[in-house]
């Protein structure tokens, strides 16, 4: 949806509601509705529907990959509908499939927009570093397996953090105005035994974009890179310099930050 099709969505006559979401993204074909196949978009613009009673068109602030998962998306939908944001939450929780669940639902104003006020969106990426490959977490990491160099690791990570031109890390098959984003943090954590997380925060993604940086992380973890390549790599502009794409089920979009009241000119 383009913005003259975002704006077109908003009518001051009816209420703006901004959903907080988290989902198991396996098994879905992604974010965007798609005629044949199921995905997060189509589940909640079906649920929301049947509930209030009227056609629903949700907005999301990113368009997840088959696989991906979230914690924090968010998303928008006008309505006019009176039903209270308590029973949107359990209503809609009620008709969703039960990897999909509204955290919290608010009443926003009428110009707020999921994806395009958006300030910084923030993806982890998590990597197994167990011996033997996980069994319960097996669609939620990717098993590398012990022996990474994580200093060298970090050390290529802090050389993304900050304003470039990321067109080295761009799938191909979406058009963007510009390939330049400012990367505003970068880290690597281990929030718990055998795992390692790559967490980005950025003022927006290209596309397959973290997916490519946790592919590069690995190369650099074992040793086929050094962070003095990925400044090499980053400077290129070239996709075929990088690391591979990393498996889907490793991504998860954990927060999406707005300004106040939404506002894309105030200080988040």
């Amino acid at each position: 949806m383009d913005r003259s099709d975002a704006q077109d969505h908003q009518t001051s006559s009816r209420r703006n509601i901004k959903l907080v979401l988290e989902y198991d993204g396996t098994g879905l074909a992604g974010w965007q509705r798609q005629a044949d196949r199921p995905t997060i978009q189509s589940h909640l613009e079906n649920a929301l529907s049947r509930l209030l009673n009227e056609p629903i068109r949700t907005l999301g602030a990113g368009r997840t990959d088959a696989g991906v998962h979230a914690l924090g998306q968010v998303a928008n939908f006008t309505t006019s509908s009176a039903r209270s944001l308590e029973t949107i939450v359990r209503g809609g929780n009620a008709l969703l499939p039960a990897q999909i669940s509204i955290r919290s639902a608010q009443e926003v104003f009428s110009g707020f927009n999921a994806r395009y006020n958006a300030l910084w969106k923030t993806y982890d990426y998590d990597l197994s570093i167990l011996p033997y490959r996980p069994a319960l977490n097996r669609f939620r990491v990717w098993h590398l397996g012990p022996g990474l160099d994580l200093q060298a690791m970090e050390a290529a990570l802090t050389i993304l953090a900050g304003v470039h031109d990321f067109a080295a890390f761009q799938s191909t098959g979406t058009a963007v105005q510009t390939t330049i984003r400012h990367m505003r943090s970068t880290e690597l954590t281990s929030p718990e035994p055998g795992m390692i997380r790559i967490s980005l925060t950025a003022n927006g993604f290209l596309r397959h974009q973290v997916r490519a940086i946790a592919g590069t992380m690995e190369m650099v973890g074992r040793g086929r890179m050094t962070p003095k390549d990925v400044q090499a790599i980053l400077a290129s502009r070239d996709r075929g310099q990088a690391g591979p794409t990393a498996p889907a089920q490793g991504l998860c979009l954990r927060e999406v930050v707005y300004g106040e009241d939404g506002n894309p000119d105030a200080d988040a």
